[in-house]
């Protein structure tokens, strides 16, 4: 078979395998501009193809095409790399695409003389123009191999899975162009052998592009750079010899005569390539090299300062996918002994089964483990080794997990709060005292970061229980009033049963306490802090509440107000239970006739209400120390919460509650004081100056 008929046959078999995967990209990433973009690269390729096919080798759209082809699978790398540097910084479309642009127009511009007719003075300077546009050409080849090698470098090792196959695949097609061209402008021709495996070498990619497809659903490449010089420079060395030999066998296949023998020297070159490619970007051939290398040629297992480095920037950078903790905090443990997968299990105290809390790699899930499994790790300075357990008794469940490797203790302060369990790793890792060491060190750094994150939990539990326990205590005390409230009405009966007036009062006062306490249950139910508050005019809550207010004894309230339409923003009921509580205290410590006044007036921008009685008055220590102190109280019967419930409502709604008081019988002044609400609307005049007696 000639080199003809050999291109024409490879090309459009070339040109049938892209138009395929142009399609299958087109279908699986439509919604997407990066697989609109490898759709297109795939498609210029196949057109390529098949125009070389038609023309049986170099002609003019041939160039054209092959110019879009290079540049299209550059275009497509600078899209994926611009989009991995927004991590960074945003950069502008034209810094990565304007050079590959740049290049591209120079190419069809040094090829527009050739397609007119010329004298032979002008064959010079064609000549030079054509090794011009080769080198032109392999510029371009090296600038979409240089941003593939951007795109891999700033990866982390945990996404590039999703993208090795893919800078192998295009980073062929860069490679053989340079390849190409440089032996063109080397000889001033292109090699038909270099021409005609062309096609191999695309074929050769087009399957790893396929698959790089199928894994990258999203295309979310992390931004990290982390090298060992050793480590790489070692992979470069076996690759180097592998690839050597399979150079000698090349040079066999050449000597054989065929027409086939460069053809396939070249086939077998590229394909060594591809196979050194994916087998040094596998997880499990670099940790291979990675243990053997240590064993044979470093005292210390470990670089300290890098293994330290990665584990606590992993342990506190949350940008792992959105990691939580818990998650990170066994990634962390386990990148220090390269294992792959692990889980952790947590107590909630001792004496406590230990249950699964999250996992890395693994599904989430488990049956708890006994107590007892403590005991394994020795008061936590113990690992448990799960093919040598010594006299460590493993639990049925732990057994039966596949792969499932060592067990290591978290423990903080002298307390285990519990294990992460670690699966086989990538290569065989003999263990010493060193990985024993540096996981104690890993796993007790680990427990003080879980530990916080416990208390953390705990003190925003407390708070929480806190704000209901206040809630509940609020309620406790209104029950109180109602029950008073009741017991008034109970003790009344006796003597007004049957007046028709007392009977509605009757009627007006439980349905006034079933309200109240359907408003208790729901404050149980809610954050007070979450409730709605209304606008309310202070004035008129006063007055309406005097007008439903019992008191215990005989008392004289006088009533006063030139803040008629002023509103403040509190809710009515906390107003009205504030106001119902100063107003009792006032009676309980005032004599039976004496007189009680309420007074609202507006000062600037400020709502007050003075609530003043008859009694004895309280001194300062006793303000200062005992009226607002939650549950201590100097009555019988009291709870301790009134005054505190009173004055926190009132701070809820940015208020204060203020005592003006003196020994000596010279009363009390309880005073609310409240900010005007700004936006003021007109409401019903009150009566001010009014005196109201009450009847017991």
């Amino acid at each position: 078979m000639t080199y003809a008929l050999s291109s024409t046959a490879l090309h459009t078999l070339t040109a049938v395998v892209f138009l395929a995967l142009s399609i299958f990209v087109g279908v699986r990433g439509r919604g997407s501009r990066t697989g609109r973009f490898l759709a297109a690269a795939a498609l210029a390729t196949a057109l390529w193809a098949g125009a070389v096919a038609v023309e049986g080798g170099f002609g003019r759209l041939t160039s054209i095409l092959e110019t879009i082809r290079i540049a299209a699978w550059a275009l497509f790398v600078a899209h994926l790399l611009r989009g991995v540097m927004k991590e960074r910084r945003n950069l502008p479309r034209w810094i990565l695409a304007g050079p590959i642009i740049a290049l591209v127009v120079t190419t069809l511009a040094l090829e527009v003389p050739e397609a007119f007719p010329v004298g032979e003075h002008w064959l010079s300077q064609i000549s030079w123009l054509a090794q011009t546009d080769r080198v032109v050409r392999i510029l371009l080849a090296v600038s979409g191999f240089l941003l593939l090698e951007n795109l891999y470098r700033n990866s982390l090792p945990e996404s590039r899975w999703h993208i090795n196959l893919l800078t192998i695949g295009i980073g062929l097609t860069f490679i053989y162009e340079i390849l190409l061209y440089a032996d063109a402008t080397l000889f001033h021709s292109v090699s038909p052998a270099l021409f005609v495996a062309r096609p191999l070498i695309d074929m050769l990619a087009a399957p790893l592009i396929a698959l790089a497809v199928a894994r990258n659903r999203r295309w979310l490449v992390d931004i990290r750079i982390s090298r060992n010089v050793i480590f790489h420079s070692s992979t470069l060395l076996i690759s180097g010899i592998f690839l050597l030999a399979i150079g000698v066998a090349g040079e066999v296949l050449r000597d054989i005569g065929v027409t086939w023998g460069p053809v396939l020297e070249i086939a077998l070159v590229f394909g060594a390539l591809v196979f050194v490619a994916v087998a040094f970007t596998s997880g499990r051939a670099r940790s291979e090299l990675r243990v053997f290398l240590v064993q044979n040629f470093f005292r210390s297992r470990y670089d300290y300062r890098k293994v330290w480095l990665s584990f606590i920037g992993t342990l506190s950078n949350p940008s792992f996918s959105g990691e939580q903790l818990r998650v990170r905090v066994i990634r962390a443990v386990a990148d220090t002994v390269d294992s792959p997968a692990g889980s952790l299990w947590l107590s909630d105290g001792e004496r406590i089964a230990f249950s699964p809390v999250a996992s890395w790699n693994l599904p989430r899930g488990g049956d708890p483990v006994d107590p007892e499994f403590s005991r394994a790790f020795r008061d936590g300075q113990w690992i448990v080794e799960f093919g040598n357990p010594g006299d460590a008794v493993i639990p049925e469940s732990l057994a039966q997990m596949q792969r499932v490797w060592l067990a290591v203790p978290l423990s903080h302060l002298g307390r285990l709060l519990g294990f992460i369990l670690l699966v086989e790793p990538r290569a065989a890792i003999p263990l010493n005292w060193e990985n024993y060491e540096l996981l104690r060190i890993a796993s007790r750094q680990v427990a003080s970061y879980l530990a916080e994150e416990q208390a953390a939990r705990a003190l925003v539990e407390a708070q929480h229980l806190q704000a209901y326990s206040q809630r509940f205590a609020f309620v406790v005390h209104d029950i109180k009033n109602v029950v008073s409230q009741l017991s008034l009405v109970l003790s009344n009966g006796e003597r007004h049963a049957d007046d028709p007036e007392f009977q509605r009062d009757v009627l007006e006062t439980v349905r006034h306490s079933v309200t109240s306490m359907n408003k208790m249950l729901a404050q149980l139910r809610a954050n007070r802090e979450a409730e709605a508050t209304e606008t309310v005019v202070p004035a008129v809550v006063a007055e309406e509440l005097l007008k439903a207010w019992r008191p215990k004894k005989q008392v004289e309230i006088h009533f006063h107000s030139d803040a008629t339409t002023a509103r403040v923003k509190i809710g009515r009921d906390q107003l009205d239970s504030t106001l119902r509580h100063l107003l009792d205290n006032a009676v309980e410590v005032s004599m039976a006739g004496a007189e009680i006044s309420i007074e609202v007036r507006q000062a600037a921008d400020k709502i007050i209400m003075d609530i003043r009685d008859a009694g004895d008055g309280m001194s300062a220590d006793f303000i200062a120390n005992q009226l607002f102190q939650p549950f201590r109280s100097t009555k019988s019967e009291g709870h301790g919460i009134g005054a505190y419930q009173a004055r926190e409502l009132i701070r809820a709604a940015h208020g204060d509650l203020l005592v003006l008081s003196e020994t000596g019988g010279q009363g009390t002044i309880m005073r609310i004081v409240l900010p005007v609400e700004r936006a003021i609307r007109p409401v019903l005049p009150l009566h001010q100056g009014k005196m109201l007696g009450i009847p017991s």
